[in-house]
């Protein structure tokens, strides 16, 4: 796993406390600290060396440790390597108490990912409105109704690198699993953005051109098969996954948005052709990944261990994302239903 620097800016009187809390928690030397003075020598700045999978627990330590002051600040950067190398920390056998209960705090186990706030600021970006992600929207479905048009699979796929609709989406899996409000609207309106100005693009080509006389990658997308379903489900797991181990953006987009931005492209276009039950297939195919991964995502977040810092808002987010499951649930449900009942007629 890769390493991380975890910066540390705290006022000089907080010095033993800070050392105390990393030399106890320091897992047979799976991290190395050290300390210096700031130039106006009322501070303190420690780095922090460990491994990624180290870096959840001690951010959150630290994040009880200065939870009622301002005056310190902590900065997360990657690293490329460490001399000497950092020793494996050793698996000790987890104890169980009298109750049962694991004597080891579940927040202290090492977590095969980046850390819950390096996730967060991750997807926070592809998440928020912007006039970049406008624009990447654009291109890309320009490009997606190019290779539709055309019967290219290379060009499609150039639009699945850009992968526009895939953080929004991740973002308001993440918000469901935390608990957050402010970020599920965020990653709501910049979906619904995103949908929208896609949709027209290609509701605007299909009306203009027209359907070219042979398109197997259009026709393609024109049903919904349980295939398809699996298929999305598998990719929007897969790609929560990746997003977890910090794998970036665009290679993660060309396996999840197979199932985003081509289906809506084509929809758009033939239902701009004129063409309303094939635009109605490629619809239903959009929805039904869109629901797959949401699903997946609010799956793979929980089983991945994702949870807010206090246990009030650890309760809190765990209602809100089993309701969300849900949710999903329930629609993938319906969507089955009619697919099979569709087949046997």
């Amino acid at each position: 796993m890769p390493l991380r620097v975890i910066e540390i800016v705290t006022p000089r009187e907080d010095k033993d406390e800070v050392v105390k809390s990393l030399e106890e928690h320091r897992p047979d030397e799976g991290y190395v600290f050290w300390a210096s003075p700031l130039d106006d020598e009322t501070a303190l700045t420690f780095r922090v060396v460990l491994d990624v999978q180290e870096s959840e627990n001690v951010l959150d330590k630290l994040e009880n440790l200065f939870s009622w002051t301002e005056k310190y600040r902590i900065i997360v950067f990657s690293a490329e390597a460490t001399i000497p190398r950092l020793k494996v920390p050793v698996k000790e056998e987890i104890s169980v108490n009298p109750n049962g209960e694991n004597a080891e705090n579940d927040a202290a186990k090492r977590k095969n990912r980046i850390s819950r706030e390096e996730l967060y600021s991750d997807v926070l970006d592809t998440s928020v409105m912007s006039k970049s992600y406008v624009m990447l929207v654009l291109f890309s479905s320009l490009v997606a109704v190019i290779g539709l048009m055309r019967d290219n699979v290379a060009v499609i796929i150039g639009a699945m690198v850009l992968a526009p609709l895939l953080g929004p989406n991740v973002g308001l899996s993440l918000a469901t699993t935390l608990g957050d409000g402010k970020l599920a609207l965020e990653s709501s309106k910049t979906l619904i953005v995103g949908i929208a100005l896609a949709f027209f693009i290609s509701l605007c080509a299909g009306f203009s051109l027209g359907l070219p006389e042979i398109s197997s990658e259009l026709m393609l997308r024109s049903t919904t098969s349980f295939s398809d379903i699996i298929l999305a489900i598998v990719s929007g797991a897969a790609g929560i996954i990746s997003f977890t181990l910090g794998v970036p953006t665009s290679l993660v987009g060309v396996m999840v948005a197979l199932s985003l931005l081509p289906p809506l492209s084509a929809c758009g276009i033939f239902l701009g052709a004129g063409q309303t039950t094939l635009a109605a297939g490629a619809g239903l195919l959009f929805i039904a990944n869109i629901i797959c991964l949401n699903l997946a995502g609010v799956v793979t977040f929980l089983l991945q261990g994702i949870q807010p810092l206090t246990w009030w808002e650890r309760e809190r987010a765990k209602v809100t994302a089993i309701r969300m499951a849900l949710l999903w649930g329930l629609m993938l449900t319906i969507l089955v239903l009619l697919l099979y009942f569709r087949i046997i007629r």
